[in-house]
């Protein structure tokens, strides 16, 4: 019996170890506040001028929550953007939540087949206001130089990772996961883990917050940017969560 007990007892521990690794993403702890459907919630906003999204300010772009197809819940949030060397933003805020600093976001997404040929970026992007200070944990398929990119929010520009990426196949869910942590004592936030299509990719970098004066918030933001083609193309998210503690 007491091998019996020390054989269970191990295969538990291994079982918890096991489960707590898969993905290289942490099981989030008792408690943690969970923010489930994002994209069907209400409070969405979007910009599409320089001084807020960059690019041009060119072309057209738009949102229609609650599409049936393509989607894996019922109902998906698209979005489209056109223009030459345009950017498109939607963001949104969750409210304050200056205790946490750790940050698991998962969601898919489908793009059309407009989109091998006419996108510069996808972005995908979780943010934290606390004392003023932005943690942008920011991240882009950079389609043009074929790497996931991640922002360095301090200096205000982007860095290339070494994991590949061509963008995405298109009229097929995709799934996106982040692993980030912000440390408000020192003021900077950590890229822990991207998982890609159940593929991990340890990220390991940090950087640090910049002081904007913002009022406490947190949220998720898409970004969808166009090349030098200016064709328009149309991105779906779905089953976007975000937890926290």
């Amino acid at each position: 019996m007491k091998h019996f007990l020390l054989i269970a007892l191990l295969f538990t521990v291994s079982s918890s170890f096991a489960q707590s690794a898969r993905g290289g993403l942490p099981i989030p702890p008792p408690g943690a506040l969970v923010f489930s459907q994002i994209n069907q919630m209400s409070g969405w906003q979007a910009c599409h001028d320089p001084g807020c999204a960059g690019g041009s300010g060119l072309g057209t772009y738009w949102m229609a929550q609650f599409q049936s197809q393509p989607s894996l819940s019922g109902a998906s949030t698209e979005i489209f953007n056109s223009g030459v060397w345009a950017d498109a933003l939607w963001w949104k805020k969750l409210g304050g939540h200056d205790g946490v600093s750790n940050l698991l976001w998962d969601f898919y997404v489908q793009v059309d087949s407009n989109t091998a040929s006419a996108a510069q970026a996808l972005e995908y992007d979780a943010f934290q206001f606390v004392a003023g200070y932005n943690y942008m944990i920011g991240s882009q398929c950079n389609i043009a130089a074929g790497l996931w990119d991640i922002w360095d929010e301090y200096n205000g520009h982007w860095i290339h990772t070494a994991i590949a990426c061509h963008g995405f196949t298109a009229n097929t869910w995709h799934h996106i996961q982040w692993y980030v942590q912000t440390n408000h004592s020192n003021r900077t936030y950590h890229y822990v883990t991207l998982v890609v299509d159940g593929v991990p990719h340890t990220v390991n970098q940090t950087y640090s917050a910049k002081y904007l004066n913002w009022g406490s918030n947190l949220g998720v933001q898409y970004q969808l940017d166009v090349n030098a083609s200016g064709q328009g193309y149309h991105e779906w998210f779905d089953n976007s969560k975000l937890t926290i503690w």
